[in-house]
């Protein structure tokens, strides 16, 4: 659908450059199978037994993000992803796996890599990529929340949906958000302001009514909402953990890395420590100098902390 669309996009100055399928015939495209959606099904249940602390004798103790930093390269991560799978049935008594799958990536200046998503096709690739890591793997993954009215098309894939430093106090993103019913980790802003993420976690966690795409919605709130701590712009904040009355996921990437990825090591053997904490973040390739985005900890070193944080 090329050229400037009259009717309703006319007072805008929007070029529609390609019309995307609807959720539900993108859906129908990329169907899991009936081992997948039950697949995804019971993890979504022991993610959420680990974040509400329920005793459930053989539920994992913590969760584990990890994966690069941007999914740019679908080959390359599905190359990521057979390592990592190994390692999540080893210590699956111990720890829960959420590969870290970000099909979008914010951008401070607007400009720079933004993600699989806004390449040809993009929204296709992106939906693709959970899939496959699902119906290959057997692990349901994260994603950022970047763009909240593209939820719908993912919402059956992704068992983790972050909400980042530079979203957490967008309105739409709290009031989408209330409405998931997966766990969403609400990192702090830039800045480091505790009370900032606190206030968007009970929001999220609240009822709402607002409109959503073309429709007026009601949500009944997201009680997995959880606060994720991952640093200021120049100074970690993981030891601020106890402070929050809320389950917490430590990001030891980004501020508390000092954005130095050997340092994720120290900082998440520290963070799991705090009873308080019930997982932590890694952002993680299988080669130095692999990601696009921000340095990952190369395989080798990321191996041997999976297996540190698990305790084996």
């Amino acid at each position: 659908m090329g050229g400037w669309k009259k009717r309703f996009w006319w007072k805008l100055a929007l070029k529609v450059i390609d019309a995307l399928l609807s959720p539900t015939q993108m859906k129908a495209q990329l169907a899991p199978s009936t081992k997948a959606k039950a697949t995804k099904a019971k993890r979504d249940a022991q993610i959420a037994d680990i974040l509400v602390g329920a005793t459930v004798p053989t539920r994992p103790r913590l969760l584990l993000i990890v994966g690069p930093c941007s999914a740019h390269c679908p080959d390359a991560v599905m190359e990521y992803m057979a390592k990592l799978a190994i390692i999540a049935d080893d210590i699956s008594e111990k720890v829960l796996i959420i590969p870290r799958v970000y099909t979008a990536k914010p951008r401070t200046s607007g400009m720079g890599y933004m993600g699989i998503l806004h390449e040809k096709d993009g929204l296709f690739k992106a939906r693709k990529l959970h899939l496959d890591i699902l119906e290959n793997f057997g692990l349901s993954s994260a994603d950022e929340m970047l763009y909240p009215a593209l939820v719908p098309y993912f919402c059956d894939l992704v068992s983790y949906f972050a909400i980042g430093a530079r979203s957490v106090l967008n309105q739409e993103h709290r009031l989408v958000a209330s409405g998931l019913n997966v766990p969403v980790g609400i990192k702090n802003p830039l800045s480091g302001d505790l009370e900032a993420m606190q206030a968007a976690v009970n929001a999220v966690q609240k009822p709402h009514e607002f409109i959503f795409r073309d429709s007026f919605v009601q949500t009944k709130g997201n009680k997995l909402a959880h606060g994720v701590l991952r640093g200021a712009a120049d100074a970690p904040n993981h030891k601020q953990a106890h402070k929050l009355d809320m389950p917490i996921i430590v990001d030891a990437s980004h501020g508390n890395s000092c954005k130095n990825p050997l340092n994720q090591r120290a900082v998440a053997l520290e963070a799991i420590k705090n009873p308080n904490v019930c997982g932590v973040m890694l952002e993680s390739f299988t080669y130095k100098g692999q990601s696009i985005t921000d340095p990952c900890l190369p395989w080798p070193e990321t191996k041997e902390l999976i297996y540190e944080i698990a305790g084996v």
